[in-house]
């Protein structure tokens, strides 16, 4: 239900968020072949240097900042994850094993730049801790990305090698890692490696001349202590075909106009095959609050673009209004009505 101003009527920003969360999300429909992808020739120039259509850039990057600002609101079913994860990590039986996974963990989690880097010896009271804040969440998500990653590079050929990862009631590790990086999705992922970095202090996927531009609440919005980055920046590319000659998911998002940073996230399976390890029991609404804290992460953290995280396990959430929801349910109604003016002031800025 739509919310009325203090009038009785419907307010300005009240219409906007209306208008947002019925948007038509974007689906991994089949597509027509041979469609020609002229968007930078009709009307008004409307995307960024990297070709992404800048009126959703802007909004991605909002719902990451709210996500990570609201961590009590979103962050629950990580945070539960965490505590799972955080049994693994201190029982440590000193095997050979085990202490390659530390490595690899520790290896991923604290390197220069990442976006919210944890440092090797504030793995264990990241993972215990019960503070709400935005740095904690987004480390916590870093965390049990990082042990799905492991999974998935090492233990899915060889799960008895590590069963200190692995409950006796959770399905084979081969078919947990396929139902998050299914082939359909994966076998052409159309992308460049890494071409340059860029030290950011903002949340998001905006260009630095985009965000120049925004609503100064909104700047502050997108700025949050604790978290910078180096952004890497990736190319994709639309040339590539599955092995029938049908789009593969880059071309399939490009004709939507949706943005692209490095096509289908790997990132996204990682977490999510973590997930299902650690809980083999995760309800749909708590999958697709993994999905609202990867986009947290991995847009905050400029490494991915909304379509590009939703698409493995929740193609068919509407991020603005599990937003709204969310933050309703747990009485934030004054603070994301705070949120939406300052997005819809800054896309009157951006026309």
């Amino acid at each position: 239900m739509l919310p009325q101003a203090k009038n009785g009527s419907q307010s300005k920003d009240d219409l906007f968020i209306y208008r947002l969360k019925n948007k038509q999300l974007a689906q991994l429909t089949s597509t027509k072949r041979k469609l020609s992808h002229t968007y930078e020739f009709q009307g008004k120039l409307v995307h960024d240097r990297n070709f992404n259509n800048i009126e959703k850039t802007v909004q991605e990057s909002w719902a990451a900042a709210v996500i990570l600002r609201n961590a009590p609101v979103f962050g629950e079913t990580i945070y539960i994850l965490c505590a799972k994860f955080a049994k693994i990590w201190l029982k440590n039986n000193g095997s050979e094993e085990f202490d390659f996974f530390a490595k690899e963990v520790e290896k991923n989690v604290d390197t220069t730049g990442q976006f919210a880097r944890v440092f090797k010896q504030d793995i264990t009271s990241t993972l215990l801790s019960s503070e709400y804040s935005a740095e904690i969440f987004a480390k916590k998500i870093l965390l049990v990305k990082a042990m799905g990653e492991f999974i998935i590079n090492h233990a899915i050929n060889d799960a008895g090698k590590y069963p200190f990862l692995f409950k006796d009631n959770v399905p084979p590790v081969a078919k947990i890692v396929q139902r998050n990086r299914p082939d359909s999705l994966f076998t052409v992922r159309g992308r460049s490696g890494v071409m340059s970095n860029t030290y950011r202090e903002d949340i998001g996927i905006l260009d630095q001349a985009v965000f120049s531009q925004l609503d100064p609440k909104l700047q502050k919005i997108l700025t949050i202590n604790g978290l910078t980055k180096n952004r890497p920046l990736f190319r994709t590319r639309i040339s590539h075909k599955l092995a029938d000659g049908s789009p593969a998911f880059v071309e399939r998002m490009f004709d939507r106009d949706n943005p692209l940073l490095a096509s289908i996230s790997g990132s996204t399976a990682c977490l999510f095959t973590a997930a299902d390890v650690l809980d083999d029991k995760l309800s749909q609404s708590q999958l697709d609050q993994i999905t609202l804290s990867a986009i947290a992460l991995f847009v905050g953290g400029g490494y991915h673009s909304v379509h590009e995280i939703i698409n493995i396990r929740s193609p068919h959430l509407n991020i603005m209004a599990s937003i709204e929801s969310q933050m309703r349910l747990k009485n934030r109604g004054a603070e994301l009505q705070e949120y939406v003016a300052a997005l819809h002031a800054s896309r009157d800025l951006l026309r």
